[in-house]
């Protein structure tokens, strides 16, 4: 099975960590922040020299960006690889979309990580699993489940 992690770059080292972990089990894995993949990876750091300067920028003047188009157009080729996206917690507004896109291109969807207290969205229960950080055993279980439903069906 091919896993897509959406994340955001504050979760780097769970990203990598994560990727690390499932590949020990034998699946393919994207981490976007890894250099080692054969991708591009994108980072604010091409744009801006302080995060802060992206206030200074809406979406429409960043995506006019040649550099965030190339980052758009990598990251959906990944997606599109791969059969299932696991969207790392806690995670911002392009996860949730890349999650989104995903599930309605027919993959699997799994959110897995941190889930505080009084925080919550009802359109989770769009996704094939939701699995706290503790309980990574039982994704990888959930990963295997899926994968061989998929292999029986074909």
């Amino acid at each position: 099975m091919k896993i897509y992690i959406a994340s955001s770059w504050k979760n780097q080292k769970a990203v990598i960590a994560l990727a690390e972990y499932l590949e020990r089990y034998g699946f393919e894995v994207d981490a976007f922040c890894r250099v080692s993949d054969k991708r591009y990876a994108f980072h604010w750091s091409e744009l801006v020299d302080e995060e802060a300067d992206l206030a200074n920028y809406d979406a429409i003047e960043m995506l006019a960006d040649p550099r965030t188009q190339r980052a758009y157009t990598e990251d959906k080729k990944w997606i599109d690889w791969s059969d299932c996206v696991i969207m790392l917690m806690p995670c911002g507004r392009s996860s949730h979309l890349e999650g989104g896109y995903a599930k309605g291109q027919g993959k699997l969807l799994y959110i897995y990580g941190d889930f505080p207290k009084g925080e919550f969205d009802v359109m989770y229960g769009l996704s094939d699993g939701l699995f706290r950080r503790e309980d990574i055993d039982a994704l990888v279980f959930a990963l295997f489940e899926a994968m061989s439903t998929i292999t029986t069906d074909c």
